[in-house]
């Protein structure tokens, strides 16, 4: 499955998806930080360096595509996954969609590479 645990921030302001998806990563041996929200997660990425930032689309405040482009300033090499359950519309190259409902294992696969 993964070659090397990865250091994950998690940014989910559903609270069932972000405790489901916290546990699965962890299981798989994945550091995992999770947050309900937008500026929470920008507050994170300013003292932790994360291989993967995984954010919804659509939270109140920032949406996932903002809280991307902020956080890529400070961490370039940073993959980024927005999950959404809208169909993606346009092609945004610092992005990598994620179709809800969730399929674990397409997740993975997608971290894997």
């Amino acid at each position: 499955m993964m070659s090397m645990p990865l250091r994950i921030l998690i940014v989910e302001d559903d609270r069932n998806s972000r405790e489901v998806l916290t546990e699965l990563l962890s299981d798989e041996g994945h550091t995992v930080d999770a947050c309900p929200a937008a500026a929470k997660a920008l507050a994170q990425l300013e003292t932790t360096t994360y291989d993967v930032l995984l954010t919804d689309l659509v939270m109140p405040g920032m949406s996932g595509i903002e809280l991307v482009r902020i956080g890529r300033t400070s961490a370039p090499h940073m993959r980024c996954f927005v999950m959404t359950g809208l169909h993606p519309v346009g092609d945004d190259p610092d992005v990598r969609w994620i179709q809800k409902p969730i399929d674990f294992d397409h997740l993975l696969e997608r971290l894997g590479n």
